[in-house]
Order: C-alpha cells, then structure tokens, then sequence
C-alpha cells in the first residue's frame, strides 16, 4: 500500500515523489550550498505552494538561480538548455497543453518519435515525469533551465491563435496585432464595425495584453491614444514601460472591449468612469480595478491588476531594518490604539498591513477589514469591500464593524474626519486600528489628523505610531557589479565626500534575467515615528511637522532618505533609485 499526502491544490504526491525531492535537498546539503534549516522550511513551502523544491528553494532566498543550474550541471550532469538558443517543435507544444506547463513550469523542446524532451527548473521531480509520461504516452528527457527562461519560452510559443516567431513577448502582441484586420476607423462610440472575426480578434488582443501583464509581474496596463497611435505600457516595479503601439483605428476598439469586461457605459465617453472585472488566466484568478478617463484623442484606460494568488509577505520579508522591525512589532502587537502607515499610492502601505495581520492573526482574535478594494484574501480575517453606490464608506462600514465584537480593525484609507473620529473612538474604547494615510513622511500624518478636525489631544491618546514608507528597485543579484558615485549625486544625497571611505556602492549592468535594466523586485524604505511622551507633547502644543521630526530623529528615527542610503551602502539598491523616491531631508 502507497501512501498518499496532498499538495495545496489536490495534487497526490506519492512516498516516492517525496524521496526525489529529498535528493535533491540532501545533495545541496551535501555540496553546502543550503543547510539543513532552510531544507527543512523549503519543504514545509514547497508543499503549502506546489512549486518544485528547485524552485521554491531560489524564492526563499536559500540559493540563487546560477548556484543551482551549476550544480545541476556540472555534479548531477544534467545538460543546460539555454532556451534563447532554442527554435522550440510545434509538435512538442501540441503534446502538452499550455495549462499543464504552467503548472510544472516546464517547456517541451523537441519530440523525436516517443521521446519528448522538456526543459525543467528541478529535473529530479520524478512526480513530473511520472505524470508528464502518463499524460503524453512518450518517455520524457529532462534538461535543465532556468525558471524565468522556462516562463518566457512560455509565453513566447503558448500564443493564443497566432503563430509566434519571433523571440519575446512585445514581438507576439505584435504579430497579433498585425494579423488582424483592420477595425472601421467610423465606428460609433458603443459598437465596434466589421466582423465578428475582428470582434474575436480584438477580444483576443485585450486577453493577450492581460495574460503579457500578469506574466511580468505588471502592476498597472496603461492603454493611452494619441493623433496618430494607440500605446500600451505596463508598469514593472514602479517604473512605466512601453510595451506596444498600435494604429489609432484601435482605440475606440480597445476602450469598448474593456469596458464591457467592467460592465460600464461604452456610449458615454464624455465622462470618467470606474469598474471592475475578474478575469482567469492559468488556472488563477485575476481582479482588474479599470479606470477610463476622456482625454483630447479619446478615452485612456487603466487596468490595476490585483493578483489575489500572489503571496502575502511576512514581516521580516519586508525590508525593514532593525529599528522599524522592533518598534513595529511592539506597535502592531499593543491592545489597543492606532497604527498608521503611509506614503503615496503604489508605495506598499497595503502589503505592509497585510503583513502585520498576518502576524497577529489568530483564532482568539475577531479581525475585521473594510477595503477599497480587497487586494489579497487573509485566511480566517473578515474582509469587507467599500460600495460607495450602496452606501457602504469607509465611515459607514467601520461604524457597522464597531457593532460586530472586534478586537483587530483594519481600515483601508482615513479620508475624512467622519473616519477619523471613529477610528479614534475605537482605539480609545479598547480596540487595536490599523490605518492607512496620504502624507509625505511619518510626522505629517500626525498633523493630517489634526487638520481633518481631530482634536491635538485624541491624536495624541490614539495613535501609537506612524511609519511613510517607498518602494525602491533592488539590484538584480545576476548582474550586480561596483560603480563610482559622482560627487553632484553625493551632494545631491546629502552624504559628506569625506564620510563615504572605503564604502562600495553598486548597480546592475542589465543582464537576461533583469531584461536589461539591472533591477529585479522591490524592498522597501521605512521612517517611523513612535509616538513617545516628547512626540505627545509636541502633538498637544500643534508644533510643526518639521518640529515633530527633528524630535523623532533625535530619539532615533531614521529618515527614508538616510533607510534608503543604508541600503544602497548594504548593495541593496542603487543611489539613484534612493534619490528618486525621496525629498531632501529638511
């Protein structure tokens, strides 16, 4: 009899599967390139996420991509395929579906006969040859890849009813495009002329630019017309980059599409509107936040996308140093009182609430949100969303939670001083609130309040503490290599000549796995501010923001600008991306 374990999504996993994935693991061990610590909590991922260990080992941080592919190579003997170099078999793609790859992150290469060779990130994962051989009937070669090769090769041969030639994504939209013919340049705002393979097609295209979205790890899809043209941009970590550009015929086109997906008025086009859609890709839900607005050459639309499969980070993922984590964890774990984190849009403050939920999450604790809107599902948290048409405010639902024995309130936004004065009255009748805010750095929040309406004494029983936080780009690990640092950027930065020594600062030259631009993912820099007896009185007396920050800095606070240098002297990040996001400290 065969023992059987399950995997997150149902998948048995047999006694022998778990053995390959411990070779694997102990050989790594063995060559020390892990220990036996991050084996062990490798695994215990691995099975909540269903990604190879390979793969799941990289995510954790435990191993980079190059040490494993080396290995692989070079101790184990498997054969590298650089996918680049690859003009993948039609015939390959055909004998396992789309889905299935994704799902194994594997890409087929070539079948000769009855041997179907595919790249693999972890080549030891008997439970995806097993499976990969009983579902195509062939015996299966493995090579080994790396995963954002595998994910690309992908996207680049999966295409949705064109055939792809050329090498990258950008080229398949292209070819899309072009291969479809050309919408009625006279067609009237609510229909869309020709026929209806053109109104198939242009579906297509729409669904093609989402699924090219959510596979980069987009953030934002921006579809803007001009007088001439129509460009499309996604936003990659912060930064807005062009994607595509297609002829003005397809804006009216684009725009209607979409908006049918949200369900909004494809005949008004005077005026702005706002929905939202949900769309399946792969197996996974994806929300989309849509947003159009009438400009000189017609509508602009903007697609937020809320991955609600991406992971919600913990703490310690988040970037934070020594100083934020420790007064933070003591702010989010208080019985009662107000935490605040904020900063501008697309900042983190979201992901960082998230975080601290996660952490104090539990069964003896009656935890209730109110968003707008719910980016991520948090197991075993009340999530309530913002229905302004219905009624349902920020105000509104948080009166209404009050009424449902809470002990942990998240608030998605404090907008007005109807929200404000009763996220204040909770945190003083015994409840712990968290909070987000609009401001520059963590002492103008206190102010913020103050100049809603609040009462200087009730901001300063409430609140326990606020941390402004940004997003900065980290240097991409594959390509990261030493530079010199002008004396303009110093002084720009406010760092003495004569204090940088011997400190190495660094950049990315722009590699493949960066797609050239020396950067991969995104930390975040943190100024917290706890409300301490000195920041109080401050608070009581209305003294200035700049005046609270001094305060703050003299009893330790670290400003972004100076969170922001730590990181680039620690290789993290680069100085210009620190000067990008952050205002001379004052």
């Amino acid at each position: 009899m065969v023992l059987q374990i399950y995997a997150t999504d149902g998948v048995k996993m047999s006694d022998s599967y778990r053995a390959e994935k411990k070779l694997l693991g102990l050989s790594l061990i063995e060559a020390g390139l892990i220990t036996r610590e991050q084996l062990d909590q490798a695994l215990k991922t691995h099975r909540k996420t269903g990604s190879t260990l390979g793969v799941t080992l990289v995510r954790e941080g435990f191993i980079t991509e190059k040490q494993l592919l080396t290995f692989l190579e070079t101790q184990l003997g498997f054969p590298h395929a650089i996918l680049a170099n690859y003009v993948v078999d039609q015939n390959a793609i055909q004998v396992i579906p789309e889905d299935l790859a994704r799902k194994y992150e594997i890409c087929p290469l070539v079948k000769v006969k009855n041997t179907l060779t595919v790249a693999m990130v972890d080549p030891l994962d008997s439970f995806v040859l097993e499976n990969l051989q009983e579902t195509t009937g062939c015996e299966v070669k493995p090579l080994v890849s790396t995963y954002n090769e595998i994910m690309e090769a992908i996207d680049k041969y999966y295409s949705r009813k064109v055939e792809i030639e050329k090498k990258d994504d950008l080229s398949a939209l292209r070819n899309l495009a072009e291969s479809i013919q050309g919408v009625n340049k006279t067609s009237s705002a609510h229909s869309i002329s020709g026929t209806d393979t053109n109104k198939a097609n242009v579906i297509n295209l729409v669904d093609k630019i989402i699924q090219d979205a959510v596979n980069s790890k987009a953030s934002d899809i921006h579809i803007e017309p001009s007088d001439s043209n129509v460009r499309v941009r996604f936003r990659r970590d912060g930064i807005l980059e062009d994607v595509m550009s297609l002829g003005k015929e397809w804006a009216n086109p684009l725009t209607s599409r979409i908006k049918v997906m949200a369900d909004l008025d494809i005949a008004e086009k005077r005026l702005p509107h706002d929905g939202r859609t949900r769309v399946r890709l792969s197996n996974r839900e994806v929300d989309l936040r849509v947003s159009t607005f009438p400009c000189v050459d017609g509508e602009k639309a903007v697609l937020r996308i809320l991955d609600k499969s991406s992971v919600v980070l913990s703490m310690n993922e988040l970037g934070f140093n020594d100083y934020v984590l420790k007064h933070f964890y003591q702010m989010i774990k208080a019985p009662n009182g107000i935490v605040l984190v904020t900063g501008p849009t697309g900042s983190g403050k979201t992901s960082t609430l998230y975080a601290a939920l996660k952490e104090i999450n539990s069964t003896e604790l009656n935890v209730i949100t109110i968003e707008d809107p719910v980016e991520y599902r948090l197991p075993t948290v009340n999530q309530g969303q913002v229905n302004v048409k219905a009624g349902f405010t920020f105000a509104a639902g948080l009166r209404s939670m009050l009424r449902q024995d809470p002990d942990v309130i998240m608030v998605g936004e404090i907008r007005d001083l109807e929200t404000a004065e009763i996220a204040i009255r909770a945190s003083l009748t015994g409840h712990l609130v968290f909070s987000t805010l609009h401001t520059n750095d963590s002492a103008g929040s206190l102010n913020r309040l103050i100049d809603m309406g609040v009462e200087p004494f009730l901001v300063a029983s409430a609140v326990l503490g606020a941390m402004a936080q940004r997003l900065v780009r980290c240097i991409c690990p594959e390509c990261k290599s030493p530079v010199k640092v002008g004396d303009r950027l110093l002084q720009e930065l406010g760092i003495p000549k004569e204090k940088v020594g011997k400190v190495q600062f660094y950049r990315g030259k722009g590699c493949i796995m960066c797609k050239q631009t020396g950067y991969i993912g995104r930390t975040c820099i943190t100024e917290l501010l706890v409300n301490s007896e000195p920041i109080r009185s401050l608070v009581v007396s209305k003294s200035s923001t700049s005046q609270i920050k001094l305060k703050g800095q003299e009893l330790g606070m670290r400003t972004l600008r100076e969170d922001g240098i730590a990181k680039a002297v620690r290789g993290i990040t680069t100085l210009q991306e620190v000067l990008r996001v952050t205002a001379r400290d004052e």
